[in-house]
């Protein structure tokens, strides 16, 4: 089985990049959020998605430790 090292590191960058701008969108909503204006419903929304965007960033970041990990073993076994 060949894996492409790079890609699969783009595409983990991708999915950072992607949770990050999902944390930083969902904690914008969350700061507009007046306190009594707002029904429980509209101030979940936000606060769910920003959980959801950590576990992405999360996951991510272990596919990049992972790729790390590979390529660290690649050296040392090539030195």
């Amino acid at each position: 089985m060949k894996i492409d090292m790079a890609s699969t590191l783009t595409s983990a960058l991708e999915g950072l990049q992607v949770g990050v701008n999902k944390a930083r969108e969902a904690a914008g909503e969350v700061a507009k959020l007046t306190t009594g204006s707002e029904s429980v419903q509209d101030a979940v929304r936000p606060l769910l998605s920003l959980q959801d965007a950590e576990q992405q960033v999360a996951v991510t970041s272990e596919v990049i430790d992972v790729e790390n990990d590979t390529l660290g073993r690649f050296v040392d076994e090539s030195v």
